[in-house]
């Protein structure tokens, strides 16, 4: 229906339509130092900013927006919030107080929230086969590694000259540009609005997944896993240029590099790395997969004290390269077997549970809690409370690995079980569709 080059064109604009959806929280991220001292603030107002009022309305309006983007048109959407998201950070050049501040927070994180579920099934839609769908998906998924660059390196240049108030207006400004385009220029593939089945259960569906959810094992030691690493990763990710700010003395243009190449390379290797691995060494062994993430992960806890506790810089900064592989090493496996744990028609609804939790409790909490430790422990550590706010929560990521450890031990019953469940699902099928043969073969 379309050629192969309008494909990767699409392809191509929406990968950046979410790259700037990742750019604006590797940009608070680099910016929170300079934030705080122009703004007069403490670590528990940011905590706050780049937490709860942020993740608040970006998890809780992701999954009204998904309904819609399966009902609507997807390229209306996804033009529609990157351009909301654009303006409301090309408003924070007039920010002059906190509430403002939180005020534009709340605003980005509306927008960020309607950029991925429609352009994450437009990628789908345009790309239908398994093969190039997996290609197609890994070009997409690069948008992160994007975005750690550009944020910190670009980011963290413009601060330096020009301060963070035009560094959030130069970088909201292409938004407006990209939601003109693909408006423009990225077709709705679905020709007609799908017409809904009417059907009676909707609510027993829901009851159905979450039962499945607390009851089987496996998923539920899997999810609390993610959630747990969502904690650390969105809780340590908006201080860790001001550690290396207060505690080394570094800038934000020579650090924003060094975090940009670090974060985006790295996180690169990690992802790819585990699904090498796994598929290669541990293809049919799941139990080995889980067992080898929660060693990764547990080595997390290391590496953080490295770079936390080392007094170089540069001492610093390379222990965050093992600590960044190491961080994305679970995401292949852990997601691929999120999908096979659970029943084909409870797929998505697992996936949208799942990460409304990571988003609420990890990108909401997390910052938050590092905030209110390192004001907490500000009396008696001074300059270094941050430092030891990271590292302790830092030891969250055992609790992690505990979590994967236990998947290991329950994952091989689990999943006979849902392949006896499919295949008894299809014998009944079978029967329906042709009872008289059915019974005949009685």
């Amino acid at each position: 229906m379309y050629s192969q080059a309008y494909k990767y064109y699409v392809l191509s604009a929406l990968t950046l339509v979410s790259t700037l959806n990742y750019l604006d929280q590797g940009l608070i991220g680099l910016l929170l130092q300079p934030i705080k001292e122009d703004l007069h603030l403490s670590d528990s107002q940011l905590g706050f900013l780049t937490g709860i009022a942020f993740a608040l309305f970006y998890a809780t309006l992701g999954l009204p927006i998904a309904r819609w983007a399966d009902r609507g048109n997807r390229s209306t959407i996804t033009a529609l919030a990157i351009a909301l998201w654009g303006s409301t950070v090309m408003l924070c050049l007039f920010v002059t107080n906190y509430v403002q501040l939180v005020l534009a927070r709340v605003a980005a994180g509306v927008g960020e929230s309607g950029c991925m579920p429609p352009t994450y099934s437009l990628v789908g839609d345009y790309f239908p086969e398994n093969g190039e769908r997996t290609r197609a998906m890994s070009i997409y998924w690069l948008a992160n590694a994007f975005a750690a660059l550009i944020s910190f390196i670009l980011g963290g240049w413009i601060n330096e000259h020009y301060g963070w108030r035009l560094t959030f207006f130069v970088m909201g400004t292409p938004a407006l540009l990209v939601a003109l385009v693909v408006k423009l220029t990225v077709k709705e593939p679905r020709q007609h609005v799908r017409q809904q089945k009417q059907v009676a259960e909707p609510q027993l569906l829901k009851r159905e997944v979450m039962s499945l959810l607390w009851h089987q094992r496996s998923t539920r030691h899997l999810i609390a896993a993610i959630v747990l690493l969502y904690t650390i990763g969105a809780g340590l990710a908006p201080w860790y240029a001001a550690f290396m700010i207060r505690s080394h003395g570094m800038q934000t243009g020579e650090l924003g590099v060094w975090l940009g190449l670090i974060f985006g390379m790295s996180g690169i290797v990690g992802i790819l790395l585990g699904g090498y691995v796994s598929a290669r060494w541990f293809s049919t062994n799941e139990r080995g997969q889980m067992r080898l993430s929660a060693i990764m992960i547990a080595m997390v806890v290391p590496f953080f004290m490295l770079f936390l506790l080392l007094p170089q810089k540069w001492g610093a900064l390379t222990a965050l390269i093992p600590l960044s592989v190491a961080f994305g090493f679970f995401t292949g496996p852990a997601f691929a077997l999120m999908q096979r744990l659970v029943p084909d028609e409870m797929r998505a609804t697992t996936i949208a549970v799942t990460m409304l939790l990571a988003n609420l409790i990890g990108m909401g909490l997390g910052p938050q809690i590092v905030g209110v430790l390192s004001d907490a422990l500000n009396p008696v550590f001074a300059q270094d409370s941050l430092r030891y706010a990271m590292l302790l929560t830092s030891f969250v990521a055992l609790w992690a690995a505990f979590h994967f450890w236990r998947v290991g031990r329950t994952v091989t019953y689990d999943l006979a079980m849902i392949a006896t469940r499919h295949r008894g699902r299809i014998a009944d099928e079978a029967a329906r569709e042709s009872p008289f043969e059915h019974a005949t073969a009685k």
